[in-house]
């Protein structure tokens, strides 16, 4: 997530950054298991926080549907959903196409977003 601010202020910064975390999303759902688990544990010791890493040993994926971390309404409208039924949003209050963009992500380009 980037703020509006952000995006304005610093828009070179915002491509390069949604260009490189599509690309590391991308790599991690096609690379080898073995492989992520690797780079996650060197990155978590180079890291030097004094990080418990014996939990990527469990890790099975990034948890992001879309190539290259594409976002699309439906993900987001199970959640507006789930607020309706909960009283907390009103039924049109928000569309889901209103809280997310592709327009950075290199991968839109390729899925004719």
């Amino acid at each position: 997530m980037l703020s509006k601010r952000f995006l304005k202020e610093s828009p070179n910064s915002a491509r390069k950054f949604v260009e490189a975390a599509a690309r590391a999303i991308e790599w991690a759902r096609s690379a080898p298991r073995e492989e992520v688990v690797a780079r996650l544990q060197r990155i978590i010791e180079r890291r030097g926080r004094n990080e418990d890493a014996s939990l990527v040993k469990y890790w099975t994926s990034l948890g992001v549907a879309g190539k290259g971390g594409l976002l699309s309404a439906g993900e987001y409208q199970i959640w507006i959903d789930w607020l309706v039924k909960d009283g907390d949003l009103e039924a049109g209050q928000i569309k889901a196409e209103d809280l997310f963009t592709n327009e950075l992500n290199p991968f839109a380009a390729t899925q004719g977003q």
